[in-house]
């Protein structure tokens, strides 16, 4: 319901933020009174290379993500690092399918249609009341500009425990805090947890606390690190912070 008013909204704004204002385009009405059926098909079936182009992209940039988070990250030395999963590189992926949609698909459009290109693109702009164009080249530029700035920040999402550090850099921070030993206060875990509405949930997971108030949550697990992992990260922190791990039922909600 929400999503359908937001974009029917969305296209009542459309021809206000972009209005079209028709251009002259040569023998547009009698090339328009003969190709306007073909025009209608091409609207129709343009979803499938527009997703078949996003698709390519997305896939090429979550392939080049996790490549150069391997050489970024490469020969750090660390007794256990937690760095963004595989699937994280799917989000600046997307980005990037889109902003780089529009070149692609020009292309296409100007292959198929040659010189009648101008013509679809005045029909399809006087039939939705805004200029195509520019919605579609003001979204890519900010799909590249969310790409560039999701890339840049989780390749600083991660957490190390090496010797007597722990370093954690959490996403949206441009520098990590570095914590020793010294500075981890306790370390719980709990069976279950509390959520927003009150209701008890089964999650078994770690609160690592530190001495400036920060808490190491496992359960905010968007690295996809397995329970083993994070139970041998904390039998190693216990043993070298000379703490003993505390055993709760339940972590009430924040």
């Amino acid at each position: 319901m929400l999503a359908s008013v937001l974009s029917a909204l969305i296209f009542l704004l459309l021809p206000l933020l972009f209005p079209s204002k028709p251009k002259p385009v040569k023998d547009y009405d009698k090339l328009l009174l003969v190709n306007e059926y073909k025009y209608k098909i091409y609207e129709v079936f343009s979803l499938i290379p527009l997703f078949f182009f996003t698709g390519v992209i997305c896939y090429a940039f979550y392939l080049l993500g996790n490549d150069v988070q391997e050489v970024y990250f490469r020969g750090r030395e660390a007794n256990f690092a937690i760095y963004p999963p595989a699937s994280f590189w799917l989000v600046p992926g997307m980005c990037f399918g889109i902003g780089l949609l529009m070149p692609p698909m020009e292309l296409l459009y100007h292959l198929m249609l040659k010189e009648e290109y101008p013509v679809y693109l005045e029909y399809t702009n006087r039939k939705y009341g805004f200029d195509g164009y520019r919605v579609v080249r003001f979204l890519g530029r900010g799909c590249l500009l969310a790409g560039v700035l999701v890339s840049v920040l989780g390749l600083g999402w991660y957490k190390e425990v090496k010797g007597d550090k722990i370093v954690i850099n959490d996403f949206g921070s441009l520098t990590p805090q570095a914590y020793t030993m010294q500075d981890v206060t306790s370390v719980t875990h709990y069976k279950y947890k509390q959520n927003s509405k009150g209701e008890v949930e089964a999650e078994p997971h770690y609160r690592i606390r530190f001495s400036d108030g920060r808490v190491w949550d496992t359960s905010d697990n968007f690295h996809e690190v397995s329970e083993e992992k994070y139970r041998a990260i904390v039998s190693y922190i216990t043993s070298n912070a000379n703490l003993e791990l505390r055993h709760e039922s339940t972590d009430p909600a924040d």
